[in-house]
């Protein structure tokens, strides 16, 4: 029962009794009556001032909406690629003389880059590698790209001929591309790339020398002298002996020799069994000029600086204490020569040509100076 309707019909129910009553002294009076009244409304009163607990509702409403709700999707946001230049460059790897790479003071070498073209444009000879800045090591102020052409997405490995500097310390060069327009272009835009190399003159020199194709050659045992550098026999059974010469004239006459020796490794072929018919092949100091019959060695050769009794032996750098003596000696010579020959045999006479036909070899000195 809401308050409001319950105090009306408390005082409706006063009102009606007063009017039953009856009136006689052993009745109560209306100021009794209107007593009682005004308690009850004031303890109704004061109920209703007292706060009541609310009641634990059995279950919530659940509101149906008949209508089927849309969703709209967040908005997609999309960015435009940027656009790939005509010129642009990214380094691949460092093919030679990496970074930090130790030199002796003066020290030529060939410093190569491998680089891939990510623009659109192709490379060709009218693009440049140029020096950009710092120390450009004996360098060109540009030298062209290449000789072909580089397509979008091709690589290209790019060399320049460099000489350390004379004092020691850590040196740097910095080195750009620039197109057939002028407009020079590089890593990330237009950033160089570098050699860093530090130049320590207490360390070794090293020279490498090819050797002299018209002062070499071989002799063979049936009178023959030829340009082939070819050692072994034939298939008319003669034996064939090969003679190297190299020039060392570049070499300081106050040097002191740490290492010296041949390296065979470059662009031989092996034919027939040389080494399984013929034996073990000697490398022995013999001087010549000219080339001719009477170089050809026909005893027991003795004072061998190094023996070669397999093929794996050709790959690797053929280094002796007699090739670094023999070269002490020669300081202040122009020439030291060698002849190469099977020790064991001369042939074995079975019309079979069993040879080692050498490709380029090299002499391979190490010095220092005072």
């Amino acid at each position: 029962m809401k308050p409001i309707r319950r105090l009306l019909f408390i005082f409706l129910f006063a009102a009606l009794a007063s009017c039953s009553l009856p009136v006689g002294d052993t009745t109560p009076g209306m100021n009794t009556i209107y007593t009682l009244a005004a308690q009850t409304v004031n303890a109704e009163l004061t109920h209703l001032a007292t706060p009541q607990p609310s009641p634990t509702p059995t279950s919530l409403p659940v509101l149906i909406s008949s209508a089927t709700a849309t969703l709209t999707p967040p908005p997609v946001w999309t960015s435009t690629p940027s656009p790939v230049p005509c010129n642009a460059v990214r380094f691949i790897t460092d093919v030679t003389v990496p970074d930090g790479t130790a030199m002796t003071s003066n020290q030529l070498f060939t410093k190569t880059w491998r680089l891939k073209n990510i623009g659109t444009c192709t490379w060709n000879s009218a693009y440049s590698l140029v020096f950009d800045h710092e120390n450009a090591m004996g360098g060109p102020v540009s030298q062209p790209l290449t000789t072909g052409t580089v397509a979008p997405g091709e690589m290209l490995d790019v060399s320049v001929i460099l000489k350390a500097p004379v004092s020691a310390g850590i040196y740097k060069g910095y080195w750009i591309l620039r197109d057939a327009n002028g407009v020079t272009f590089g890593l990330k835009g237009n950033d160089p790339f570098w050699i860093s190399i530090v130049v320590d003159p207490s360390l070794p020199h090293e020279l490498i020398a090819n050797y002299i194709a018209a002062e070499s050659g071989s002799v063979r045992s049936n009178g023959l002298v030829r340009n082939d550098i070819w050692v072994g026999d034939t298939t008319d059974n003669a034996a064939s002996q090969v003679f190297l010469s190299f020039d060392i004239s570049s070499l300081p006459f106050t040097a002191t020799i740490v290492e010296g020796g041949v390296t065979l490794s470059n662009g031989y072929s092996i034919i027939g069994d040389p080494f399984g018919k013929l034996g073990c092949m000697g490398v022995f100091q013999q001087d010549y000029i000219p080339l001719d019959t009477a170089d050809f060695f026909a005893g027991a050769p003795t004072g061998a600086f190094t023996l070669l009794c397999e093929p794996g032996t050709l790959d690797t750098s053929i280094t002796d204490n007699d090739f670094k003596a023999a070269l002490q000696a020669k300081l202040g010579s122009t020439r030291i020569q060698f002849r190469l020959q099977f020790r064991d045999k001369l042939t074995n006479n079975d019309g079979i040509a069993d040879q080692v036909r050498l490709g380029t070899p090299k002499l391979v000195i190490k010095y220092t100076l005072p």
